[in-house]
């Protein structure tokens, strides 16, 4: 009889835990078990393992950022354990495999837009194709559609143009982070390699401001053939209301030299100690567009690669941009002591929506708080923006915040109108690496949820914008969605559907990134309102076979019009390819023989 109620006891205790919130403590479960017995909290978070008879328990999130299932922890895009599709039926899939396209991009990626002296990578041009000169044309001709280089073997010593920008910085860390996950999930030597190629260019693009913490949107070495410094003097003159991004020039005497606006002469700063630079420029006034990709790349670098060399790199970069954050109040402070115009990263700035700046500055100092430990930037990430404790440590502004900064996420501004044909398709972009960097990092579960309903509602999912980014045909956007959402009890399930599209769009995806002839379809692309440029857009997401081929395609508008001609001599960064496939890789989305 004893037996059989100690049976009744424990079947009652675990029936309980299945369909409540788990125990605060172990040793509120008084129950005895039986050794080998297993079973998950209610809320999945929790695993329950009876040891010597009594019950232990082991933290699943908090612990391991894993969910309970099946009385154990599994990854949590694994719970449910879905049947991912395929996507094998694509009609519009190149013949090369995902696996196929992967191999290719990542060689030639590193062979052909990886300088090492740069050690930062962007699209190149390659020579023009010579030809026959046409009657009244003078020697030499060429056509610049064409190249007579072979793509599949060019490297680049045979580039003749580097297309920089005043973005590469953020585009240079997207493919640092799909090295980081292709090494996350490979181990294979070739990644590491060029993670650390492209982490010493991080460390350039930092350490030539002369400013802990502050990136340059932009910087070019000398001697490289296809890429040179502004010629322009123009250039070189500071913004008087830091609404401009103005060259800064570096002499031997290791100071930073400008041109006054007035004499119209070189000058040289008081901002010194460059010496290691002499012959260098590079562009300031950095943007959030710059940090949004530097911290998701960082943060992937950490998360991933394992190397000690590389792990001390981001952990130092990460520690600076965290302290510069903490000391200038959430705000980027640039080499001439002035503000970044793109620079303030708090709720109540009121440069940017309070959701979309909440959601930035919580991802950039959860990581470096995670990943450096350091005590100053705890402190100011736990009381000063989650109000955990006492706000002593914070300064006066943050003392008054009414609300965590997770309070705000629900104004992050991602749909402008009804119809969201005015969106900020930047915003857009930059706001989901913060939430994918937010939720990947958070193991607190009240947070994640809040996060994730966050996610899930104001920005993915949002009831009644026809715009959703559900809709959108993003590949990348998918992935973060489905393997950051809110799964386990209670929730609506795997996101099989996001899944299948990415794949189905990264089938699509062409074997070479080079703009080809691509028409939107006609009977799909008609004007249908004015986005924020006023320029006319349709309501159809195009799919990635109708897209016309640039530097990051996920970080456009879908529904622009455009249509393009055949390029064969400028070759695109395949960071877009590889930043969603070998994300999709890591999360189990997609199978190494797709």
């Amino acid at each position: 009889m004893k037996k059989a109620t100690h049976h009744l006891a424990r079947l009652l205790l675990v029936f309980a835990i299945f369909i409540c919130a788990a125990p605060a403590t172990a040793a509120e479960l008084k129950t005895p078990c039986d050794e080998g017995d297993r079973v998950c909290s209610g809320d999945a978070y929790t695993l329950f393992a009876c040891n010597n008879g009594e019950w232990e328990a082991v933290d699943c999130m908090a612990g391991r950022g894993m969910l309970c299932e099946n009385g154990r922890c599994v990854a949590p895009a694994s719970y449910g354990s879905p049947a991912w599709s395929a996507a094998a039926g694509e009609p519009r899939a190149t013949k090369s495999t995902l696996a196929q396209k992967a191999k290719y991009y990542d060689a030639q990626s590193e062979r052909l837009m990886l300088h090492p002296k740069l050690k930062w990578a962007m699209p190149v041009s390659l020579p023009c194709k010579q030809t026959a000169c046409a009657p009244g044309q003078t020697p030499p001709c060429a056509d610049c559609r064409e190249t007579d280089i072979d793509e599949e073997k060019a490297t680049w010593k045979d580039v003749t143009k580097w297309h920089s920008g005043e973005n590469d910085g953020l585009f240079s860390a997207l493919y640092l982070a799909s090295q980081a996950f292709r090494y996350g999930v490979t181990k294979d030597p070739a990644a590491l390699r060029i993670v650390k190629t492209m982490m010493d260019g991080e460390i350039t693009r930092m350490k030539i401001t002369g400013v802990p913490g502050n990136f340059t949107r932009q910087y070019i070495p000398p001697g490289i053939n296809g890429l040179s410094c502004p010629s322009n003097i123009d250039e070189y003159i500071p913004s008087e209301t830091k609404e401009n991004n103005k060259w800064v020039q570096v002499r031997d005497d290791g100071c930073a030299w400008y041109v006054d606006g007035t004499t119209r002469q070189w000058t040289a700063s008081k901002h010194c100690g460059l010496k290691e630079f002499a012959g260098y420029c590079w562009l300031d006034n950095v943007s959030k567009d710059e940090y949004s990709g530097h911290m998701f790349a960082l943060a992937a670098v950490a998360k991933l690669v394992d190397d000690p060399e590389v792990q001390a790199e981001a952990k130092d970069l990460l520690g600076q941009v965290g302290r510069h954050l903490v000391q200038n109040g959430l705000t980027v402070v640039d080499w001439d002591g002035r503000v970044t115009e793109h620079g303030r990263f708090t709720p109540f700035s009121m440069n940017d929506y309070p959701g979309f700046n909440s959601a930035m500055a919580l991802s950039f100092m959860s990581v470096a708080a995670e990943v450096t430990k350091d005590p100053v930037i705890v402190d100011f990430y736990e009381h000063c923006m989650l109000h955990k404790g006492s706000k002593k440590v914070c300064p006066g502004t943050f003392k008054i915040m009414q609300k965590p900064f997770g309070g705000y996420l629900n104004m992050a501004g991602m749909y402008v109108d009804d119809q969201g044909c005015r969106s900020n398709y930047n915003n857009i972009s930059m706001h989901m690496l913060s939430m994918f960097t937010l939720l990947w990092y958070e193991r607190d579960p009240k947070l994640r949820e809040k996060y994730q309903q966050s996610l899930d509602v104001d920005v993915f999912r949002t009831p009644k914008q026809p715009r959703a980014l559900e809709r959108q045909n993003n590949a990348f956007f998918d992935i973060i969605w489905a393997s950051q959402k809110r799964l386990g009890p209670g929730s609506d399930g795997p996101a099989l559907e996001r899944v299948d599209n990415a794949v189905r769009m990264l089938r699509q995806f062409p074997e070479r990134k080079y703009l080809g002839e691509v028409k939107c379809p006609p009977d799909k692309c008609r004007e249908y309102c004015l986005d924020r440029f006023k320029s006319p857009i349709g309501d159809y997401p195009r799919q990635v076979a109708e897209l016309c081929m640039g530097t990051f395609i996920w970080w456009w508008n879908p529904y622009d019009l455009d249509n393009c001609k055949l390029n064969r001599s400028v070759v695109f960064l395949p960071s877009d390819y590889l930043l969603a496939y070998w994300m999709g890789r890591y999360f189990d989305f997609i199978k190494p023989d797709m």
